[in-house]
C-alpha cells in the first residue's frame, strides 16, 4: 500500500474574507495617514526652516492648515493640532540635529587613518537611539493628532494624502 500525497487539485481553496482583509488594511492605513499629517507638521514646526521665517516652514504650515480644512477640522481642532506640533517641534529638531551630528561623526570615523570598529559600533547604536527618539516623538504627535480629529476627519485626511501622492504601504486600503 502506498501513501498518497495530496495534489494541488485536491487542496481546498477558500475565497479570501474580503471584509476582514479590507478592515485590516484600514487599521494599518490610519497610522500611516496620520504619519503624513505628522510629517507635514514636523516639517512645519520641528525641522530646519520649520516654524520660522523661512519659506519651507510657512509652506508646510499652510499645507497642514489646508489638509485640516479639507478634512473639515474646526478652528479649535486646527489650533490644537498646531499646538501639538509646535510643542513637539523643539524636541524633534534636537533629535534630528543629534542624529545629523552622529552621522557626521560616523563619516569622520570611517575616513580616519585607522578604523576603530568599536567606536563606529558605539556611534551606530547612538544613531539608532536618536532615530528611535524621533520616532517616539512623531508617534506621540500622530496619536495626539488622531485624538483631536474624528474618525471621519481622519478618513478625509487619508484621502487627501493619497490624492496628492503620499503613497505608503497600506495607504491603498480602500481600493
Amino acid at each position: 500500500m502506498t501513501a498518497q500525497n495530496p495534489t494541488p487539485e485536491s487542496n481546498v481553496v477558500r475565497a479570501p474574507r474580503r471584509g476582514l482583509r479590507r478592515w485590516s488594511w484600514l487599521m494599518l492605513a490610519l497610522p500611516l495617514m496620520l504619519g503624513g499629517v505628522a510629517y507635514n507638521a514636523a516639517n512645519a514646526y520641528g525641522f530646519p526652516g520649520g516654524g520660522g521665517p523661512g519659506m519651507h516652514g510657512e509652506h508646510m504650515q499652510a499645507r497642514l492648515d489646508r489638509i485640516l480644512t479639507d478634512a473639515g477640522a474646526s478652528d479649535a481642532q486646527k489650533a490644537q493640532v498646531k499646538s501639538i506640533w509646535a510643542n513637539l517641534g523643539p524636541q524633534l529638531k534636537a533629535a534630528r540635529q543629534q542624529h545629523m551630528q552622529i552621522r557626521q561623526q560616523i563619516g569622520q570615523a570611517l575616513a580616519a587613518a585607522t578604523i576603530d570598529t568599536n567606536a563606529i559600533e558605539k556611534l551606530r547604536q547612538q544613531s539608532l537611539q536618536a532615530i528611535d527618539k524621533s520616532s517616539q516623538l512623531l508617534t506621540q504627535g500622530m496619536v495626539q493628532t488622531a485624538q483631536v480629529l474624528t474618525p471621519d476627519q481622519r478618513q478625509k485626511v487619508l484621502s487627501e494624502l493619497h490624492r496628492h501622492g503620499h503613497h505608503h504601504p497600506g495607504m491603498d486600503a480602500g481600493e
